[in-house]
């Protein structure tokens, strides 16, 4: 909800007197994708910094001003030096612009794919441009489009879509401003357990149009709320939430307060993530490497020494020479040591019978030194497997960033043997990404947790979902530019190779992957994360791959 736009409505509103009359001193880019914008003033600087990165966009305010020495780029130089006139946020659309004096804004479009921040001119050109500079200057900055409210119980009912999977989806659908918490709390409040929207009843939805009513003026006088317990908070909230009072809750007195301090707090997680999650597949893959090849060990060991049987052929060679017939490729004769049960012998024919003795012989002693090399293997084996375990249990302690950065720091040397390399230095985009071009990219999870937070939250209803059919596998996603926009069959079979690549299926030369829009997947309640039901699928028949 930090990017709601009753969120960033409040918080315009708390901004105004602050900054109107600073002057841009600085506008600059250290981070990938986020753009910050210095506003000093007599008393104070301010840093108002913005992400255009999906999945999480946000817009939030620091004090001070503080710019890091290396790796920053300087951006939109025709700005600095001018005088703040207003902060303004566009009617009912996610469009926030620091208002500059002599005309012209700078614009921040904080919604879709296509996310941007611009310096634009007083005829509404755009001079310059965060994310594709060059194809967007001197185009037309973007125009707002008022979501449509419902303001009368007839408006809600011709915005109520039955062809929703949930009627927390229909909410959302007849009540374009809420986002899913909103929604769930129109649910709570409205006393609405109907789960499906063709079967809420009339009264039931004049309760869901009311009660969103009386969200919608509630939002009007924000009380902000982080929801979560530990370090990194799960949810953001304009106000309290009814359907979430039993859970961990800390207030603000501001809704500048909030948002900087939950942005703050989830950047740091993903940086959390981005240390622990490498850790913790390596030290899982290493733990379960070694069981398994301790368990073939120990099961070759416990089979009959082939060193017995080798020699025993040797003896019995020796001992019966002369039943041996010259260019023989085996013979069988008496075992003497089985009460002269007849046994089958291999034989090199090109060799005489004492040759092959011999060669058993030889093989018995080779045999033997194999295996007490196995036994000292077994044991070492066994040592790494425990180490790397424990290691994933104290891994598994940890929840908090400087925890994880301690834990890298100080087990450096113990985990060098089970991670290929030392750090996570990744783009801070959370998921696998292939660009496939006209704004359509693919989003792969790398773990259950991601495969969950891709498919629910960073996804679109209208995104196309994909999963290797019958076998355990990454969730994948072919991202949408608009709902409008299609793939074409080029793409949607890339984006069916790479989810096949990235699952059980990667070496088969012909798989089978299920497809559907994004909509017809949902979390069966109390499933563990990853696990999904799909509905309307069709499958492709696919040769795993990535795009070069």
């Amino acid at each position: 909800m930090v990017n709601n736009y009753y969120t960033l409505r409040a918080l315009v509103r708390e901004w105004r007197p602050d900054l109107h009359g600073t002057t841009v001193r600085d506008i600059y880019s250290q981070t990938k994708n986020e753009l910050t914008v210095v506003l000093g003033g007599a008393e104070q600087d301010w840093m108002v910094r913005g992400s255009v990165q999906r999945p999480f966009l946000y817009l939030f305010r620091r004090p001070g001003y503080h710019k890091a020495r290396r790796n920053v780029a300087t951006l939109f130089e025709d700005a600095r030096g001018r005088t703040v006139r207003g902060v303004s946020i566009a009617e009912r659309d996610r469009l926030v612009s620091i208002e500059l004096g002599g005309g012209g804004r700078l614009l921040w479009q904080l919604f879709g794919a296509r996310a941007n921040a611009f310096h634009v001119a007083p005829d509404d050109t755009i001079v310059a441009a965060f994310q594709r500079h060059d194809a967007l200057t001197g185009t037309e900055a973007p125009e707002p489009y008022p979501a449509p409210m419902p303001e009368t119980f007839a408006e809600f009912e011709d915005r109520w879509r039955t062809n929703r999977n949930k009627t927390r989806q229909a909410v959302q659908s007849a009540v374009s401003l809420f986002g899913g918490d909103l929604a769930r709390e129109t649910l709570h409040r409205a006393g609405v357990t109907t789960d499906a929207p063709e079967g809420c009843s009339k009264e039931e939805r004049r309760a869901l149009f009311e009660a969103s009513m009386a969200l919608r003026e509630a939002l009007q006088d924000p009380a902000p709320v982080l929801y979560g317990a530990g370090q990194f908070p799960d949810a953001f909230s304009l106000i309290p939430l009814r359907h979430r009072e039993d859970a961990p809750a800390e207030r603000f007195d501001t809704v500048d307060a909030a948002v900087a301090d939950f942005v703050r707090r989830r950047l740091a997680e993903q940086h959390f993530h981005r240390l622990y999650d490498p850790l913790e597949e390596a030290l899982e893959s290493a733990a379960a490497h070694e069981r398994r090849s301790a368990e073939r060990m120990v099961e070759e060991l416990q089979s009959e020494s082939r060193a017995g049987r080798y020699e025993r052929w040797g003896h019995l060679l020796m001992a019966q020479q002369d039943q041996v017939p010259d260019g023989a490729e085996e013979v069988e004769v008496p075992d003497l040591f089985e009460d002269g049960a007849p046994v089958t012998i291999p034989l090199d024919p090109a060799q005489s019978p004492v040759e092959n003795a011999e060669r058993y012989y030889d093989r018995a002693r080779s045999t033997r030194r194999s295996r007490e090399e196995a036994e000292g293997r077994l044991d070492d084996t066994i040592e790494r497997a425990e180490r790397a375990e424990a290691l994933l249990q104290a891994l598994r302690q940890i929840d908090t960033l400087d925890g994880i950065k301690a834990f890298r720091d100080e087990r450096e040397d113990a985990l060098a043997p089970f991670v290929e390399r030392p750090d996570a230095d990744v783009d801070t985009f959370p998921f696998r990404r292939f660009d496939l071009g006209g704004g359509f990219e693919v989003w792969v999870g790398k773990n259950a947790r991601q495969n969950h937070e891709l498919t629910f939250h960073a996804s679109q209803p209208y995104d196309f979902w994909l999963h290797a059919r019958g076998v355990p596998g990454a969730h994948t996603v072919l991202h949408r530019p608009n709902r409008d926009a299609e793939p074409g069959q080029r793409r949607l079979y890339t984006a069916a190779a790479i989810a096949a690549h990235y699952s059980k299926s990667k070496g088969s030369d012909v798989a089978p992957v299920m497809v559907t829009e994004r909509k017809y997947v949902t979390s069966p309640k109390g499933a563990d994360p990853g696990v999904v039901r799909v509905q309307r699928e069709e499958v492709l028949m696919v040769e795993p791959g990535v795009p070069e």
